[in-house]
């Protein structure tokens, strides 16, 4: 029973890693970055329900000090939202907007989705959609999820 138990924790295990490593190395460990939301993201738009949104700031360096962003975005800041089934409670799908530089709306835009046991895909070449959509949040330099207060 105890070697049973062993094997299926090292094949979940190997299927996690397998999964992770798909993604670029720079948002890996997403996951433990600050999370926006308080709740998970329920209303409609572009994207599937049931999101939740990472940055890879603390909030100290995120928020000014009346609890809005500091803005615009500074180079190297990197937003991931992930899409959770919420019938599997598996990730289906990532998407990536990471900043070029300093300037308002300069962002790089990569979207990931599961296939099978894997997460597949990567920066998109013509982003074309992504920027369409964000442009409607130009005045908080194209992110649309503000920080839920705590």
């Amino acid at each position: 029973m105890k070697k049973w138990m062993m094997v299926t924790g090292l094949l979940f295990v190997g299927v996690v890693v397998a999964q992770v490593a798909s993604l670029a190395e720079n948002i890996r460990a997403y996951a433990s970055w600050t999370r926006v939301n308080v709740n998970k993201i329920n209303t409609a738009g572009a994207h599937p329900l049931g999101k939740d949104v990472y940055v890879n700031l603390a909030p100290d360096r995120l928020l000014s000090t009346n609890g809005n962003y500091k803005l615009p975005f500074a180079q190297g800041t990197i937003f991931v939202k992930e899409r959770v089934d919420p019938q599997t409670l598996q990730v289906t799908h990532i998407w990536v907007m990471q900043k070029r530089s300093n300037n308002a709306g300069d962002w790089a835009w990569a979207a990931y989705e599961r296939k099978d046991n894997t997460i597949q895909g990567g920066n998109l070449a013509d982003p074309v959609m992504c920027v369409g959509c964000h442009q409607q949040a130009s005045a908080t330099d194209q992110v649309f999820t503000q920080w839920g207060r705590r």
